[in-house]
Formats: structure tokens, C-alpha cells, sequence
């Protein structure tokens, strides 16, 4: 006899179960059971990825279901029977999360009977967790006889005789038939330990005050049907009706589909037709010069696979995002393998021609592929919020939803938290000083081996478990109808947002389509810089030399994706010259590239340093480009095509089995398919060989040709404005954070060092953002102050224009802002425009403050005449503030200074530090050692540098990059990481236009020895930070 599993909990029941619902499916199904039902807590979380493995065995049952938990009843399996009855257990769900805190539920008995119940047929089977509390008789008499049974476990926990007894009782009283269920929390024996641990971190206890918590062996696993019918030998009527709720459970998740909004399509179109007369439309636009005869044959045959595929609503749906934007003048732009569309080009949703750039149109969309399109919008970051309130307001909020973020275990958080459940004294430390100290942890402990073996086993298994769901960065779910009645709707922490239950995988796998919705600082500041310079983004000329010099030059702080300390090395050897070149360049630096070693062939062919070699035209012309190396995936798939007899499709199917790789995975079927092809075209073993280890690297991140492409655009343009509009890019720029790699001194220093003059907050002149106060001119404006908020500056703003500040006193007393922000811009001189030097400023603003706090009438007197000085200020001398003081002030208040770069007054007030500068290492031969001294911006450990460090510093003149191998991180890792000013010493680099140091000495600028002879600081202030 078989049997079917009717409650099952996946890791989706959040600390309570303790296998994935894919585990769960995949059990079921080597073990010979006729199907299962994932029922997790209060949702249908983990429901797709059951039926991911499911929908591949059509023998096999998936049924969905949840298991309701109650304020006011013992909790409930509800099991939908049909499309309907899904639809209404995901309202019920809505409903319970509505209000309730984030995480929690909050749901009655009456309000389940009012929606599952309440209907001419209930469509949902039942299945009450049975006890003196449960209301057997009132689900008998809304739901009926043959929709509710009430389920047998055997536990094997020594009291199954007085608890079957009883449920045997319930069930001949109520007259009810009983449904045996294991009631599995996991899908193996051994995952017991997993769970308590689970149970552990839930309940915030450890191991040993956890208690009856824990169940008491390990029986909750997926059974045998052999097992089930010997452990049911008294009960066979409840194996049977395992079967028989199984068989009346007709509703399948692929009965998923929802309709996209189409009410604002113009009478007399279809989606389709509408989507071809926008096409024909606006192609002129695009195509001034008319459509060549690949661009019409490439657009009929994009369009023909998507009214075959019926996504037109789709295309609508974005088109009609976009255009909003436009229309409000919010900059953005399309990116992702959706640039390889000329449809999406044509409607302006990707700025990339696609046949121009020779780009793949299945690595976007394919019959083969199996899932709907992903196009991914960028907007200003700080206007996205416009666009998301655009779509809650056009399609209402009951089809409106955001997708969630399924939120992890990663290696550290999982040690962390098992190590705590163990007991262990980890206290606040975070996740990776608790990995990094474990041994001084446990010295204390007996036998630290085997608990660390123990530990690591478990921290293993719950490695990408889900913690919780949260928001993701932009992903959108839109319908015809409410979206409540294909998944469940939470509200996410940020007000005025909610989620569904399901991440975007989910969505592929069920075949549901999303909108993505994403920000991008960038683009906030190159519409801030082109407004600045009354520039249109298509105004910026092509191939502009004194761009590309800069570029070259690797002067790119602040410009889009190509001003991390990597990306400035590579461009010292790459040296773009074109936008190819800069589409090569932003691509290039990412672990795919390097893991497959494809960069060093690269650089070598560019020099002309090793001889480009093709073993036909095809691949000439496939690989051309990119000098015989294949850097993108796209290059893979056109090989595919044309030299392994694959479809596109296939070819796409290929790229994603590579996307699944990983070094320790065996090689995927499709790419075997692809080696055996290359050599029975005629291509030398040896070709194919190299071909294949390059691929490899495809396995870790790396972009696609038409993403980088996209993504070039806006590194290019930013270059641009950055060469020739320095002051109106960096005030961009400052007035675009947070974003981007650096801080806000480093682009302010850096824009002093192209000649641009900086101005400093003025209480009488400054604006909240910072402005354009004269030619190559910025004036910093009080968003730079720290602690200060946006309304305070406003109200300032407003008193300023109704009468200007006559007096430090009248600037205290009506810019009502807090004291500490008063004494940090007294410390910085903010106050010298009233003629009060610093110390005797920040003396007045504590007197004046005190006189504002006495009552009212006694004020009069002295607010009508408000050139009154304090006296104590006028009786005692002050000593005026060093260079340093002003420096380190400044960035008290700011974290910026206009008095110079505090690496210049270290110099001047300590005279025996390394004399060698940014600009000494860059002077210096290859092979030379040198001392240097800087300030420590960015340190980088990437995974694929096997422990090697790579650090940019800074001075008064540049950037040091500098380099510590994994020995030398270890030595120095104290100093390195604790401080800011440090001196290195090493030996000096040079690839190219790229000069580096490479490290065998780190010691700190502050040490005890100093102390008698300099007014600076015994340790760095975390300004500097």
C-alpha cells in the first residue's frame, strides 16, 4: 500500500523545520510515496520550490496547503482542493499578516470558518491538531463530513497508546475518519540535530536550557510506505484516506497565471497589435537613417516569439513605466540581457542597439528557456520612490505587490548562531570574529576538536536556510486581478510597502513575470551634472579623446563602475580607447574573468605580445573582438550556434547549466554536448580543451556583453563630465550620496587636485545640497554637516531669506538648530562670517544658549539689541587653532575639509615620518623599495585573491595601491586594520600605466614616541574612517 504525506514542514516554517521543501519532494519521491503536501506555518512560502522538483514527475501528487496557527485555537492544516480554494487560503493568510508585526500572524478561528468555510462548497480539506481546545464539531458543521479528518500520528515518544485512544474516541463521536500523517519537520532521521538547534535560535536559549522544547527522537522524518503500513497495521483506513484527499486535491500550481493590466490600451488594439504600432512607431526615432534590412528582420522575428510566448503585456507594462519617467524627467535606463532586445531599444527601454553591437537575442528570450523575461530599469535613486508610487496609484495596491528577498544563513551567520545554541560565550562579537577566534573561545572547553567538528557539521546543513523574507530591491508583481488570490500579501518593514511571499526565483519557476523597478546613484548625479551644464545625455559626443586620456591615466574617482582600486589597475593596462574598449573594461574585472583565466591572454593579445591565432573564420568573427578570448557569455552561446549544431534556445539552456557550475560540481550535460560538437565540426581537440577550462569560469559572477554594454554608457558619461566639467560632476556627485566607492573627502580632495575651487559651509551662503557658486567653483552645502537634519536647514533656509543673520546671537536664536550641531560648527570656523574666532565662538554659542533658555520676559531687553557679546567670551584669551586643528575640526563637523589634506600637516608637525609620497612611488623605476605614508581609504580581501590584500591610500598628492600577500596580511593584520595613517614600505610595480607597491613592512604614524614633540592625537579619530 502506498501512501501520501499530508503535512510536511520545509525550512519555510522558519526555525521549526529542518529540511528544504526540495529535500522534502525529492525523499518523497525515491521513497515510493504517491505524493506529498508541503504545509508550512502560515504561508505557502516553500511551496515553489517543492514544485520545482515536483513538476518533473507527473506520477507524483504535490499538494499545497499551509498549516494555520491560531491566538484562539490549536493549529490547522488546510489542504487546497482546487484553484479557488488556493485562492481563498491565500486571502485568509492576507488577511492574518495584515496588522500584525512583521513575522508574525495574527488569526482567529472565526475569521478561518468565515473565509475557507462560508462557501456553497468549502473546496479545502482539514485537519485539526486534536486536543481538548480543538472545535471538532463546529469545522464538522462549516466544512462537512467529508472534508475533515483528523490526523493519527504515531511518534514513538512512549505516549501513543493514551493519545491514539483518545483520537480514536473524537473520531467514532464526531464521526469523522482519521488520516494518518507523520507530521515531518524533516527529511532524514540525522536532520534531528538540526532542528534543535533551530529550536535553540528560535526560543534565544542554548542547547541545555532548551528543555521539553526539543522533540524527543527522531521519528519526524519521511517514512517508508513499508514503515507507514507496519506502523499503521491497527489503522489501514487511515493510509487509504491519504489516498483518497490526494486523488479530490485536483488544483496543481500550475494553474497559476495571471492576466497583466490591459485596461489602458487604446480601444481597437490588442496587446500584440499595440505592441507592434508602438514599434513601427518610434522605430524612426531610433533608425534616423532608416532600418537596414537585418534591423526589420531582427524586429519581426523578436516579435512573432513574443505574441507566440503572450508576453506583449509584459513589454506594454515597462514601456508604460518608462514613458512615465520620461515624462517626469527621471533619467533611466534598461540594463541586463534586455539590452540584447532591438524591441526594447525601439521603445527606449535600453539605450544599446543591439544589431549594432552584434549582441544575442536568446540570451534574453527562447522557447527553450522556460521562464518569462527579466528586464531590469534603473532610476535616479533618489526619484524612484516617484516611479514605485506611480505603479501602486495606476494599478491599485490589491494587484500591486513588491517581491520578497529570501534572507539567508551564509557560512558566518550560521557558526555564529550554531555556536551560541551550543552554549558558547561569543556574547556581541560578530559572526566573523566568533569564526576567526574559536579557538580562543573553547580553550577552556573539553575535547575543542570534536565540538568544532560537531559544530561545523551542523552550520553546514542550515547554510542558505531562510532567517526571514524581506523586500527586494525593486521587483514588482502586477495583475489583471488582486494578487491576493495567487499568493499571499505582507506588509515588509518599510512603511507603505508590501510583499509577496515568494522571491523572484519562485516567480520563474511557477512561470509568473515581474516588473523590476531598480535605483542607481549614478544616475541621480550625471541628471544633477547635466542639468548643471545645460547638456542633454545624447548631447555627449562619442570617442571624445580627452576622456579617454583621462581614463587611461586612470584619473576615474567618482565615475561609474570603473573607479574601484581594481578597476584603476586594469585600466593602466587595459588603456580604453574606444567604447568597446570601456564595455571590455567593465567586464573584465569580476571572478568569472579571473577564475577562467582569461584576462592575462587578453592583455597580452592587446600589446601584441602573444599572437592571436583563429582556427577559422566562425570563430573570428565570434570571438574577434574580444581578441580570440571568450570574456562573455553571449560569445559561448554564438560558438554553440554555429559550431555545435545547437539552437538558440539550447544555446541558452547551455549558458544557465553553467550558471550552475561550481569547482567542486560535475560538468553539466549541455556542456559536455558543447565540447563533443566543437570537435565533430572540425575543431582541434586542443581548441576545444581551452575553450571548455575558459567557460568554467562563466560558473562565478560575470556580466553579459549587453549588460556591461549598458553599463559602459554611463561609465563613459560620467568619465566625460568628470574631464570637462569637473566642479559641476564632483557637486554632483556629493550631492548624490550615499553612493558610489568613495567618501566625500576623497571626491572633494580629488576635485582640488583638477583645479577646483571648494568653498566651505556658510552659515550665510549654503544651500542643503552644495552649488555651483562661480566658474569651476562649489560652495558645500549643509547636507555635509554631520548630524544635521534636511527640515532643520530648510527652516534655517526660510529665516535666512526673510532677514539675513546680522550676529552670531540672531543665527543661535532663530536657526533653533541642536547644540551639538552648533558647537561642531563653531569648532570648524562655520561662525568666523560674524567675526568670532573659533574657540571664542564655540565658547559664545554655550553662553548664548543658556541666555535663550531663560523665560520670555526676561529676554526682551536683550533680543533688541542682539550685537550683545557674552562677557565671559570678551575676559579670557584663546588659543587659535594649528593647521591640524583646523583639519581635524573640520571633519568633526563635516568629514570634509577645505584647509587641506591631513597628510600635509602629519608631514609638517612630524618631521620624522617616510618622506615618500603618492607621487614618489609614482616617479619611482620598477623594482625600486620605498617608504611611503598615507591615509588608508579602501581595504579589499576578494575571494578569488586567495587571501592576498589589496589597499588604496591617500595623500596629499594621490592614491597609493598597495599590495600584502596573505604572510604579510597576517603579520601586520593588527596595525593594517586598526589604523588609519599608516607608513608601508615594499617594493614598487610597474604593469603598464599601473604603478603599485608591493608590502613587506606596516607600521602605524602614531606612536608613543611622539607624544612630547607634536600636538596631534595619539590615535587616529574615526573621522578618518
Amino acid at each position: 500500500m502506498s501512501y501520501v504525506e499530508l503535512r510536511a514542514k520545509s525550512n519555510f516554517s522558519f526555525l521549526t523545520g529542518a529540511s528544504h521543501p526540495a529535500e522534502l519532494v525529492e525523499t518523497a519521491i525515491s521513497q515510493g510515496l504517491s505524493g506529498i503536501a508541503i504545509t508550512d506555518m502560515d504561508g505557502v512560502y516553500g511551496m515553489p520550490r517543492g514544485y520545482q522538483i515536483a513538476k518533473s514527475h507527473p506520477d507524483f501528487k504535490y499538494l499545497v496547503g499551509t498549516e494555520c496557527v491560531f491566538v484562539d485555537h490549536p493549529n490547522i492544516t488546510v489542504l487546497a482542493q482546487t484553484r479557488a480554494a488556493y485562492g481563498r487560503i491565500c486571502q485568509l493568510l492576507t488577511k492574518a499578516k495584515r496588522g500584525s508585526e512583521k513575522g508574525k500572524t495574527h488569526l482567529e478561528f472565526a475569521t478561518f470558518l468565515e473565509f475557507l468555510g462560508m462557501q456553497k462548497s468549502p473546496e479545502v480539506f482539514v485537519l485539526p491538531r486534536v486536543s481538548k481546545e480543538t472545535r471538532i464539531g463546529d469545522l464538522k458543521e462549516v466544512f462537512g463530513v467529508t472534508q475533515v479528518s483528523l490526523p493519527l500520528t504515531i511518534y514513538l515518544d512512549g505516549n501513543d497508546k493514551k493519545r491514539v485512544a483518545e483520537l480514536t474516541e473524537y473520531s467514532r463521536y464526531f464521526d469523522l475518519p482519521l488520516v494518518a500523517s507523520n507530521d515531518v519537520e524533516y527529511h532524514e532521521s540525522k536532520r534531528k540535530m538540526v532542528q534543535d538547534v533551530l529550536i535553540s535560535i528560535r526560543e534565544g536559549k542554548t542547547l541545555q536550557e532548551i528543555g521539553f522544547k526539543l522533540q524527543p527522537n527522531a521519528e519526524r522524518y519521511i517514512k517508508t510506505p513499508a514503515q507507514m503500513e507496519l506502523l499503521y497495521k491497527d489503522f489501514p483506513g487511515s493510509l487509504l484516506r491519504t489516498l483518497e484527499i490526494a486523488h479530490a486535491c485536483t488544483f496543481s500550481p500550475s494553474e497559476l497565471r495571471y492576466r497583466y493590466p490591459s485596461e489602458w490600451i487604446p480601444v481597437g488594439f490588442e496587446a500584440q497589435s499595440y505592441l507592434e504600432h508602438l514599434i513601427w512607431k518610434n522605430a524612426p526615432e531610433r533608425y534616423p537613417q532608416g532600418m537596414s534590412d537585418r534591423v526589420k528582420r531582427q524586429l519581426l522575428h523578436e516579435l512573432n516569439l513574443i505574441q507566440e510566448l503572450k508576453f506583449a503585456d509584459y513589454f506594454l507594462t515597462i514601456y508604460d513605466i518608462v514613458e512615465f519617467a520620461k515624462k517626469k524627467d527621471i533619467l533611466c535606463q534598461g540594463r541586463g540581457s534586455a539590452a540584447n532586445s532591438v524591441v526594447c531599444y525601439v521603445l527606449g527601454i535600453t539605450a544599446i542597439d543591439p544589431i549594432q553591437m552584434d549582441l544575442l537575442f536568446e540570451r534574453f528570450i527562447s522557447v527553450e528557456r522556460g521562464e518569462p523575461p527579466d528586464i531590469d530599469i534603473d532610476f535616479e535613486h533618489e526619484r524612484r520612490e516617484e516611479v514605485i508610487q506611480y505603479i501602486y496609484e495606476k494599478y491599485g495596491r490589491h494587484r500591486a505587490a513588491m517581491v520578497s528577498a529570501v534572507i539567508t544563513y551564509q557560512n558566518r551567520s550560521a557558526f555564529r548562531e550554531v555556536c551560541k545554541a551550543f552554549g558558547l560565550p561569543v556574547g556581541t562579537l560578530s559572526a566573523k570574529k566568533v569564526e576567526r577566534d574559536f579557538d580562543e573561545i573553547v580553550k577552556d572547553i573539553p575535547e575543542p576538536e570534536k565540538l568544532r567538528q560537531k559544530i561545523d557539521t551542523i552550520a553546514d546543513a542550515i547554510i542558505n536556510f531562510p532567517r526571514h523574507i524581506s523586500i527586494h530591491s525593486g521587483g514588482f508583481t502586477l495583475s489583471a486581478d488582486p494578487i491576493v488570490d495567487i499568493v499571499p500579501v505582507e506588509p515588509a518593514r518599510m512603511d507603505g510597502r508590501t510583499i509577496i511571499q515568494w522571491d523572484k526565483y519562485d516567480l520563474d519557476t511557477l512561470g509568473l513575470i515581474k516588473v523590476d523597478v531598480l535605483s542607481l546613484g549614478m544616475l541621480s548625479c550625471l541628471q544633477k551634472a547635466l542639468k548643471l551644464t545645460g547638456k542633454k545625455l545624447y548631447e555627449i559626443p562619442q570617442d571624445d579623446k580627452p576622456t579617454y586620456d583621462m581614463i587611461c591615466e586612470r584619473d576615474t574617482v567618482g565615475t561609474f563602475q570603473i573607479e574601484s582600486r581594481a578597476q584603476m589597475q586594469m585600466l593602466g593596462r587595459l588603456k580604453p580607447r574606444n567604447f568597446y574598449d570601456l564595455v571590455v573594461e567593465v567586464a573584465i574585472v569580476r571572478p568569472g574573468p579571473i577564475v577562467g583565466n582569461m584576462i592575462h591572454p587578453y592583455l597580452k593579445r592587446r600589446r601584441g605580445l602573444e599572437k592571436i591565432e583563429y582556427p577559422n573564420e566562425v570563430v573570428k568573427r565570434v570571438l574577434g573582438k574580444t581578441l580570440g578570448v571568450p570574456l562573455f557569455q553571449e560569445q559561448i552561446m554564438k560558438l554553440a550556434i554555429d559550431l555545435a549544431n545547437f539552437t538558440p534556445g539550447e544555446a541558452d539552456v547551455l549558458r544557465k547549466s553553467i550558471n550552475a557550475w561550481r569547482s567542486s560540481a560535475p560538468i553539466g550535460v549541455m556542456a559536455d554536448r558543447l565540447k563533443r560538437g566543437l570537435l565533430d565540426n572540425g575543431m582541434t581537440e586542443a581548441f576545444a580543451n581551452q575553450i571548455f577550462d575558459q567557460i568554467q569560469g562563466f560558473s562565478h559572477y560575470g556580466f553579459p556583453e549587453s549588460h556591461s554594454a549598458s553599463f559602459a554608457l554611463l561609465a563613459y558619461a560620467s568619465c566625460y563630465l568628470k574631464c570637462h566639467h569637473p566642479a559641476e560632476f564632483a557637486c554632483s556627485l556629493v550631492n548624490s550620496q550615499p553612493m558610489g566607492f568613495y567618501r566625500n573627502d576623497t571626491i572633494i580632495y580629488d576635485a582640488l587636485r583638477h583645479g577646483v575651487r571648494v568653498l566651505p559651509v556658510s552659515v550665510l551662503h549654503s544651500e542643503w545640497d552644495c552649488v555651483i557658486a562661480g566658474p569651476n567653483t562649489i560652495r558645500l552645502g549643509f547636507r555635509v554637516t554631520n548630524g544635521i537634519a534636511k527640515k532643520d536647514v530648510e527652516f534655517l533656509i526660510q529665516e535666512r531669506k526673510q532677514e539675513r543673520f546680522r550676529s552670531l546671537g540672531d543665527f543661535v536664536r532663530r536657526s533653533k538648530l541642536k547644540k551639538d550641531v552648533l558647537h561642531r560648527m563653531a569648532m570648524a570656523g562655520r561662525f568666523e562670517e560674524f567675526q568670532w574666532d573659533t574657540r571664542e565662538a564655540l565658547w559664545a554659542v554655550l553662553e548664548y544658549q543658556n541666555m535663550f533658555q531663560k523665560p520670555v520676559e526676561n529676554q526682551l531687553s536683550f533680543f533688541n539689541d542682539l550685537e550683545i557679546i557674552p562677557m565671559s567670551s570678551t575676559q579670557i584669551e584663546f588659543q587659535k587653532l594649528d593647521g591640524f586643528e583646523k583639519i581635524q575640526t573640520d571633519y568633526e563637523a563635516f568629514s570634509i575639509s577645505t584647509h587641506g589634506h591631513p597628510m600635509a600637516e602629519i608631514r609638517k608637525n612630524m618631521p620624522g615620518i617616510a618622506k615618500g609620497t603618492s607621487q614618489t612611488l609614482r616617479d619611482s623605476v620598477n623594482g625600486r623599495r620605498i617608504t611611503v605614508t598615507g591615509l588608508v581609504l579602501v581595504r579589499q580581501k576578494p575571494p578569488t585573491a586567495k587571501g592576498v590584500c589589496f589597499c588604496t591610500m591617500e595623500d596629499e598628492f594621490g592614491f597609493i595601491d598597495i599590495i600584502l600577500w596573505r604572510k604579510n596580511f597576517e603579520k601586520y593584520r593588527e596595525v593594517f586594520l586598526n589604523h588609519c595613517f599608516i607608513t608601508v614600505g615594499g617594493v614598487v610595480q610597474k604593469d603598464g600605466n599601473t604603478t603599485s607597491l608591493l608590502v613587506d613592512m606596516v607600521k602605524p604614524v602614531w606612536n608613543t614616541a611622539h607624544l612630547d614633540s607634536t600636538p596631534l592625537p595619539l590615535e587616529p579619530t574615526q573621522y578618518f574612517y
